[in-house]
């Protein structure tokens, strides 16, 4: 098992696959490090890289031109960043920058798509951890429009959640 395999063991998000996913992982991932206050990625920049954070803190930040950058979430070990281009979105809906050094697995989209495609159980365990990622995001972005809303949030079914 190469270095870069056992940090993906070691990383959580991954660390029960059996060893020749994790190699077949490693071989097409390229270890990073980013210094505190480095910007990882930016909002609209072209969905290409998908990043699993091994260490340190990560916020991101979605930004709109009537108040600017807003922090939306931290991620740390574990975690994952930049899933669009395994989605096959064209582009990148956050900024992630890193709030202290971060160590990260950084893998092109397009390489480990096919890769994906050429095994499936590989795959599916994979996906399957993004999808569960995702269901993380979704719940921890509820619990935010709860908090600034609270008993004010429309109901499903009202018209002013249909686009009425």
């Amino acid at each position: 098992m190469t270095s870069l395999a056992s940090q993906l063991r070691n990383s959580g998000f991954l660390g029960d696959l059996p060893d020749e996913l994790l190699d077949a992982l490693a071989g097409i991932g390229q270890a990073r490090v980013f210094p505190d206050g480095a910007i990882i990625f930016r909002q609209g920049d072209p969905a290409t890289q998908l990043y699993l954070v091994v260490d340190g803190q990560v916020a991101l930040e979605i930004c709109a031109a009537a108040v600017g950058c807003k922090r939306v979430l931290t991620v740390g070990a574990g975690e994952l960043l930049g899933w669009s281009p395994v989605l096959e979105q064209g582009r990148l809906t956050a900024t992630a920058r890193a709030l202290r050094a971060v160590k990260a697995i950084e893998f092109d989209g397009a390489t480990l798509l096919e890769v994906c495609e050429r095994n499936p159980r590989l795959g599916y365990e994979f996906m399957r951890r993004v999808a569960l990622a995702l269901a993380k995001r979704l719940s921890a972005t509820r619990l935010q429009l709860v908090d600034v809303y609270g008993s004010q949030m429309p109901a499903v079914g009202d018209p002013r959640t249909m686009g009425g």
